[in-house]
């Protein structure tokens, strides 16, 4: 924390304009305040609860009609006075863990056959226009600003697999099996 709070320090000492954004999920009661004010200096907190809630609400529910609104505008919403925050409607966790994206989680099997220029399909188009309410309101309420991962924002419909070897956790002692090295899906389609 205290590297942290030097860094913040410096960087807004050297460069009086320059924006620095944490990824805290502990929910630090410091950690967008001022070094000045004994805070850890960072100018904005990313909102990291809301992707998550938004593939809570999609798995369960399977229908748009059964989401609970006040949930989702709660977890939207849930912030310290004060705090700038950052908020994004999906992030790559879902496309690299081998879960799937919002809109592959609204239009599933349809993104491999339904969306080409002269198709009418009412899963797709309806999953289109609910992944644009999404980013809406996510864009809305989520915080001061709006972070979109590169790749999600087209419903990339595969989770991606980067090339590895097997290995051993010695932490653990757990062997974590590999893909062989495969490059099958490390790409985005």
């Amino acid at each position: 924390v205290v590297y942290l709070m030097l860094a913040n320090d410096m960087i807004h000492s050297i460069f009086p304009n320059a924006v620095t954004i944490g990824e805290d999920v502990s929910g630090m009661p410091t950690f967008c305040r001022p070094v000045a004010e004994g805070g850890v200096g960072f100018d904005y907190r990313l909102q990291m609860a809301i992707a998550d809630k938004w593939i809570d609400i999609m798995e369960p529910s399977g229908s748009d009609e059964n989401w609970p609104m006040g949930d989702i505008c709660h977890t939207l919403t849930n912030r310290r006075y004060g705090e700038a925050c950052i908020g994004y409607a999906e992030s790559h966790d879902q496309a690299l863990v081998g879960d799937k994206t919002i809109a592959f989680w609204l239009m599933d099997a349809e993104m491999y056959y339904g969306m080409e220029v002269d198709s009418q399909n009412d899963v797709v188009n309806r999953g289109i226009a609910l992944h644009k309410m999404i980013r809406t309101i996510t864009s809305s309420l989520g915080g001061e600003g709006y972070l979109n991962f590169m790749g999600n924002e087209f419903g990339h419909p595969e989770w991606i697999d980067f090339p590895r070897d097997d290995t051993y956790d010695t932490s653990t002692g757990e062997f974590i099996p590999g893909n062989g090295g495969s490059l099958e899906k490390c790409r985005r389609r």
